[in-house]
Formats: structure tokens, C-alpha cells, sequence
């Protein structure tokens, strides 16, 4: 279940489709034929965030209709600290379920009043067994549903001592019918009881887990439901869509409903969302790499300065410099906010032909592997001592680590896709449709991120000064290496940059072009958030697209066309967590006066 999003691991979760829940029978085309075919269409929804409980107290379904992995177990009271682990000024605990407000109870002394609900309390709690005093704490009581998980739940603000916390949740722990909370289990309630969807479920981890303004802004966004509001409008088009279908499946013959006046308005329709889809999807992963960051690669021979540059962009000693060539033999990463967004950046081995032994070649692979990978690349070189053909043997070299590297990469492959075949069901539980252009998609979007620009570093600008060289020599230098370096990458230089590590001259100023490209990778033409953040998001939305192109390109019939759009209103509802094809039926009888 892809409520946690990512706040319980994936070994948490299970498959939105493994157990599907029928809620109501449909009545349009309980059986369909159409030349000797039948198709038995859903015969109802999922319920994916419309809250288990208000299904059940409306009496649309009854409780034991419910998979077990969907209802939470209402007998349990959960507790966990909800502020980060460790000494502090205060820390918050949290309890919720039907217990929360007699545990809070237990941990008072004899006579408490029962606290003012949603107002702040000072109380002394106690040890249940002992009366022993743990603290004099805030509590707050905020009761179901009207609370974050739609149950009761308790909020205990107490001193942030290791010692206090500990006592306060063995105390809790004492209370019969209480448990430690799972890993997003307090937000997994919140989605099962209607208080969220998916999106807004996956915003809140995001926002949790910001650490630059830009992923801030971009989970702000999510949780104000920016996007939500696009994909409830593309449902409500295709439910129309597909509600006009069936309608000229069922009735067409006996009404009178033409072809052109239904299918034809359908397809246009259809036709529309399927380019907004598909201008989404090409993005170029704005909202993937705002969420999760860029990785910046510095590959370059050794000695070049690699390392003192990463020191330098840190602004900390985070990589040993040494003149002894090959000190860095693994991968040095260090996170960095750069212009408000996320970024990795790799101060990598250094590549030369004469390595000395099988762990400096290794470490050289790694070098080719990171660069290969690597949203930004970054060539560092000698600036004081640069002769054009040493650079560009190193750059062939790095040229055939990449390709070994990109032989093992394929070597893994075949072997996973050996054991798991083709069609795979991930964590997230929706199928990867093996459709005949996937490959091809992938493959093209893979190579338009691929073929990006090579930014230049020519490093130790102070000891090129220093032999008497000008900056007309240096823009000499710099306008032979760019061809140079091009035409044996077949990538485009974006740029060369003269820095000293040493004295920080021109630094500033390529730190300032390293913030543009970033900002650049992740800017969209409008001010809209990106409509997909997570690899979730974008997989379902494909299927979405997949199925509405062929419901355009069919020659199958409307009863095969019924069933594609079927397919892409459960992956596009499964992104929010909303799958109710029972609106269908409001649609038929509203449009076409069925049954007067």
C-alpha cells in the first residue's frame, strides 16, 4: 500500500492492486458482446482514499468486504515520538486510536479532569505502577475524527532528556491494548480514514524530509493540491469519455445513439488529454530531480584539483588533498544546496593511463561509472601545466572506462531481467505494460539526457600567472580545448572556467555558473510546480497514456475501447488513490436521459 510513500520502506508496503474491493455492482454492461466476444467489464471500484470507515458507516460496504490490509486494526492505540530522536528542549509523543485519551488518563494523577479538547493542558504524568512523577508536560486531546488520523489522538509535549522520553513511552507501553507505532502508521491511518490522499500523503514525507527551499516549495505546492486538482480533471474527462462509450455500446441500437455523435466528440477529447499527458511526461524529470537532487561528477587526471574544488564548493576539508598522485581512489560525495535545490557532487579518482595497481583501476571505473550517471559533468584539469593532447588522452581514456562500464551495466541487466522477465510488479503495485515502444521510449528519453554539455575547470589560474602567462593566453588555450574536447566526446562544452583553489579567484564566478545550469535543469517556462515528483507518478501516468492510445488506434471495437479507458482511469486514479467508476453511471443517466 503506497500510503507511507517512502515513511516506511518499501518492504512496508504492499500492492494497491493485490486485494481489489468491489463496492458496488455497475449496471451498464454487465455483459457485453460484440462478434462472438464476452467481455465482462469491473463491476466496481476500489476504495483508494475515499476512507475505509465512511464506506463502512454509510453502508455502502460492510467491514468484513474489507481486505485486511486496508482497515486499520481498530482494537490497537498506537504511540511513537513524533520529534527527531535525541536531547532536546522538548520532544512530542503522539498517541492515537480508541485508547489514546484513558492512556493519557493512566499517566495522570488519581481525579485528573479529562482535558478541554484541542486546547493546551499543563499536567504532572506519572509512572502508572509507581505514582512516580516523570514530568509536567503539555497535553493536548484531539478528538476523531476531526484529527490528523481521523481517530482520537493524544499529543504529549514533554522535556526533550533522553531519560524524560524514555520513561514517558515505557509508561505508555505499560497501558493495556497500546503498541509502538510502524513506520508512517499514524499517516497510513490519516489515508485510510479519508483525511488524505496519496499526494498528500507523499507531500507530507517530502516536506519532512526537505532540505533545500526548492523541495520545500515544491512539497508546499503537492500538499495544496496543485496537482491533485489536474488529475481529478482528467478522471472526470475520461469517466465522461468512458461513460459515453458504454452508453453507445448498451443503448445505440435501441435509442438511436449515432456513432459521430458520440465516439467522434470522445476521441477529440481523449486525443487532448493524451497531449497533456504526454507534454508531462516530457519534462525533462523537472519535479524527480527538485525532490531527490542533481549529481555532479568532477572527473580530470590526477593532481588536477579535483579534490581541493570539492573542499572548496563544501566549504570543509571533506576530501584529503595530497601532491601525491592517486590519493583519491573511491568516490567522495558530498551534499550541497546550490541555488535552494539538492546536489551530490562526486570528487572522483583520477584517471591516467600508467595506473599503478588494480585498485587504482578501480577506482578509475568508478570515476567513468559516476561520470556516465552524473546529471552534471565536470572535467577538471591542470591549467598550469595543460598540453591539449594529455587532456584529450585522458578524456579517451575516460571514454573506454564508460564503455566498460556500460558492459557490465547491460551484464546486470540481462541477468535481472532473467529472473524477474519483463512484465514486473514493483512496491508500488501497478504493471509495467510491456507495449511495443517502451523500449524506445526509454532508450530516446535516456539519450536526450545523456547528450548534455561537459563544463570545464582549468584549475591553479595563480601558478599559470605565475610563468608570465596573460589572460589572452589563457582565452587562447581555452578556445583551442573547447573543439578539441567536443569532437572527441561528440558533447558540446558549455563552458570553461579559469579558477585557483588556492587563492579562490574565479571561483565565485563558476560556482555562480554551477547554480545556472542547475537552475536551468529544473526551471519550467511558467511558474507551475512540476506535475510529477516521484518515479510512481510518472510509470502510472505512462500507463494512463499507453492505454489511451490505444483506445485511439483500436480497430477492435468500442467494447476494447471501453476496457483501455477502463485501465487508464485505474492508473490515473491509483496516483491519488481514487478509483470510482460508479460515477460512470451518474454521467450515462445525466447525458443521455436513460430510462425516462
Amino acid at each position: 500500500l503506497a500510503v507511507a510513500a517512502g515513511l516506511g520502506g518499501a518492504g512496508a508496503l504492499r500492492p494497491l492492486s493485490a486485494s481489489p474491493l468491489r463496492v458496488a455492482p455497475c449496471a451498464v454492461g454487465v455483459m457485453r458482446r460484440n462478434r462472438g466476444m464476452c467481455l465482462r467489464p469491473k463491476l466496481g471500484a476500489r476504495i483508494c482514499g475515499v476512507g475505509v470507515r465512511a464506506l463502512v458507516d454509510s453502508g455502502r460496504v460492510t467491514k468484513d468486504e474489507v481486505p485486511d490490509f486496508m482497515q486499520p486494526n481498530v482494537a490497537d492505540t498506537i504511540y511513537a515520538q513524533s520529534t527527531a530522536v535525541g536531547m532536546g528542549g522538548i520532544a512530542v509523543i503522539r498517541v492515537s486510536g480508541p485508547g489514546a485519551l484513558e492512556s493519557l488518563q493512566r499517566l495522570s494523577k488519581p481525579g485528573a479532569k479529562v482535558p478541554k479538547a484541542r486546547y493546551a493542558t499543563l499536567r504532572t504524568l506519572i509512572e502508572p505502577e509507581t505514582d512516580l512523577a516523570l514530568d509536567q508536560s503539555l497535553v493536548l486531546f484531539f478528538p476523531g475524527p476531526k484529527s490528523f488520523t481521523g481517530e482520537d489522538v493524544v499529543e504529549i509535549h514533554c522535556h526533550g532528556g533522553i531519560a524524560i522520553v524514555t520513561s514517558v513511552l515505557e509508561a505508555l507501553g505499560s497501558c493495556p491494548g497500546l503498541r509502538l507505532a510502524q513506520r508512517g502508521e499514524f499517516t497510513k491511518r490519516a489515508f485510510l480514514n479519508g483525511n488524505m490522499d496519496l499526494l498528500e500523503a507523499e507531500a507530507l514525507n517530502d516536506l519532512i524530509h526537505a532540505e533545500t527551499r526548492g523541495q520545500q516549495k515544491q512539497a508546499m505546492q503537492q500538499m495544496a493540491g496543485a496537482h491533485k486538482k489536474l488529475y481529478q480533471r482528467w478522471r472526470t474527462d475520461l469517466v465522461v469519455c468512458l461513460a459515453h462509450v458504454n452508453a453507445f455500446i448498451d443503448y445505440g441500437d435501441n435509442d438511436g445513439i449515432e456513432e459521430h455523435t458520440v465516439m467522434v466528440p470522445t476521441r477529440e477529447k481523449v486525443r487532448s488529454i493524451l497531449k497533456e499527458m504526454r507534454s508531462h511526461l516530457s519534462d525533462g524529470r523537472r519535479g524527480e530531480s527538485i525532490r531527490s537532487g542533481l549529481r555532479c561528477t568532477l572527473v580530470g587526471p590526477p593532481n588536477a584539483g579535483k579534490s581541493s574544488l570539492l573542499n572548496v564548493l563544501a566549504g570543509r576539508a571533506a576530501a584529503i588533498v595530497s601532491p601525491v598522485p592517486g590519493t583519491t581512489r573511491d568516490i567522495v560525495q558530498v551534499r550541497l544546496d546550490v541555488g535552494g535545490l539538492p546536489i551530490t557532487v562526486d570528487d572522483t579518482a583520477g584517471l591516467r593511463v600508467a595506473f599503478s595497481d588494480d585498485i587504482e583501476r578501480e577506482g578509475m571505473r568508478r570515476s567513468a561509472q559516476s561520470f556516465r550517471d552524473a546529471d552534471l559533468r565536470v572535467l577538471v584539469l591542470d591549467g598550469s601545466s595543460l598540453a591539449v593532447d594529455d587532456s584529450l588522452s585522458v578524456v579517451k581514456l575516460l571514454e573506454a572506462m564508460q564503455e566498460e562500464a556500460e558492459r557490465e551495466r547491460e551484464a546486470e541487466d540481462d541477468m535481472m531481467n532473467q529472473d524477474i522477465g519483463k512484465d514486473s510488479v514493483g512496491n508500488w503495485g501497478w504493471s509495467r505494460q510491456a507495449t511495443g515502444n517502451d523500449g524506445e521510449d526509454e532508450e530516446e528519453e535516456d539519450k536526450e539526457e545523456k547528450e548534455e554539455g561537459l563544463m570545464v575547470v582549468l584549475n591553479k589560474q595563480d601558478l599559470h600567472e605565475a610563468t608570465g602567462q596573460s589572460v589572452a593566453d589563457r582565452e587562447a588555450l581555452s578556445a583551442t580545448l573547447a573543439p578539441r574536447l567536443e569532437q572527441a566526446l561528440g558533447n558540446p562544452v558549455t563552458s570553461i572556467d579559469w579558477i585557483s583553489c588556492s587563492t579562490r579567484e574565479g571561483v565565485e564566478s563558476f560556482i555562480q555558473r554551477l547554480t545556472d545550469e542547475v537552475q536551468d535543469r529544473t526551471a519550467s517556462q511558467s511558474d507551475e510546480a512540476p506535475l510529477i515528483t516521484r518515479a510512481r507518478h510518472r510509470e502510472l501516468i505512462k500507463s494512463t497514456a499507453d492505454a489511451l492510445d490505444r483506445f485511439l488506434h483500436t480497430d477492435l471495437g468500442a467494447d476494447i475501447q471501453a476496457e483501455e479507458l477502463n485501465i487508464g482511469l485505474e492508473s490515473l486514479g491509483q496516483i491519488y488513490g481514487a478509483v470510482d467508476m460508479e460515477e460512470m453511471l451518474d454521467v450515462v443517466f445525466r447525458d443521455f436521459c436513460i430510462g425516462k
